[in-house]
């Protein structure tokens, strides 16, 4: 079964930065599936994966005021 995710998970990449991002943020069922099948687990520290997700959260809130 892990090898079906990661083979999904490797189309997405070869597809390029906005399929990867557009499954990240997506509410479709595949979407969800994959991110609960996410090859990157643990792969920043989590000092560092706070700092990425608040820095989303700032450029999120930046573009989407009002």
């Amino acid at each position: 079964m892990a090898a079906r995710w990661l083979g999904l998970w490797r189309a997405a990449l070869d597809e390029g930065p906005d399929r990867v991002l557009s499954l990240l943020v997506s509410d479709s069922q595949k979407a969800a599936e994959l991110r609960q099948n996410s090859p990157f687990t643990g792969i920043l520290p989590d000092g560092e994966r706070r700092a990425v997700l608040e820095a989303f959260r700032a450029h999120w809130r930046a573009g989407h005021a009002g």
